[in-house]
């Protein structure tokens, strides 16, 4: 997996039928790597009111950039908040793994200077992993999650978008359908899970996956 000191998920919550647009806005802006999900709020709406983010239903976009873009976008969104239509929260995050692939992709793309490891990751105790993989590969690529370590998932419809973009990528990219799994697992298991899936459903596969991963500052399990 690729060294990712310099690489941020940014993560969109805008209002249902919204996140086209956004997309589009993002790929102006070189992040090209953009899934969008369908999600539902669960907060009251008076405090949807107040956090300035509408109704409940929501398009969630889970994009990939080089820390170089992302800040740019960030930086874009924030001097055309009057010109910007779509109404919700943006926030990025530092990743601590990403496939070697998509990771050369993205440095590419932001003139990346920084191609360290990410410092926080030594003491993070769980992990986030996400993988985005064509439709209808989920339970296989699951099982040899679990065979490596992971203790189960959910999954989360999403398209992908940008495709004319990274034409030239592979053509597993060309299939718009995408699951995504979200597992979460202990830190010192992460790299195994992650180069396993990689190995065995990676890119150039029919699963066609691209795998990522975050650092969980706090958990706590309810119920």
């Amino acid at each position: 997996m690729g060294k990712t000191g310099a690489m941020k998920l940014i993560i969109s919550f805008v209002e249902r039928g919204q996140g086209n647009d956004l997309a589009k806005f993002y790929a102006e802006h070189n992040v090209n790597f953009n899934y969008r999900c369908v999600g539902v709020g669960t907060a009251s709406s008076d405090l949807l009111d107040v956090l300035g983010i509408g109704s409940a239903e929501k398009d969630v976009i889970f994009s990939l950039a080089s820390k170089v873009n992302a800040e740019r976008l960030m930086d874009r969104l924030s001097d055309n908040l009057q010109s910007i239509r779509e109404k919700g929260i943006v926030f990025t995050m530092p990743l601590t793994g990403l496939n070697n692939v998509v990771a050369a992709v993205l440095e590419r793309q932001g003139d990346v200077e920084n191609k360290g490891g990410n410092d926080m990751d030594a003491n993070v105790a769980n992990s986030l992993i996400l993988v985005m993989v064509n439709q209808g590969n989920t339970d296989e690529v699951m099982n040899t999650a679990r065979a490596a370590g992971a203790r189960g998932g959910t999954i989360i419809r999403s398209r992908f978008m940008g495709v004319e973009e990274l034409d030239g990528l592979y053509e597993s990219m060309q299939e718009g359908e995408k699951e995504i799994i979200a597992m979460v697992v202990p830190t010192a298991q992460r790299n195994t899970i992650m180069e396993t899936i990689n190995k065995k459903h990676g890119l150039k596969t029919e699963a066609g996956a691209v795998i990522l991963s975050l650092g969980i500052d706090q958990i706590a399990k309810l119920g």
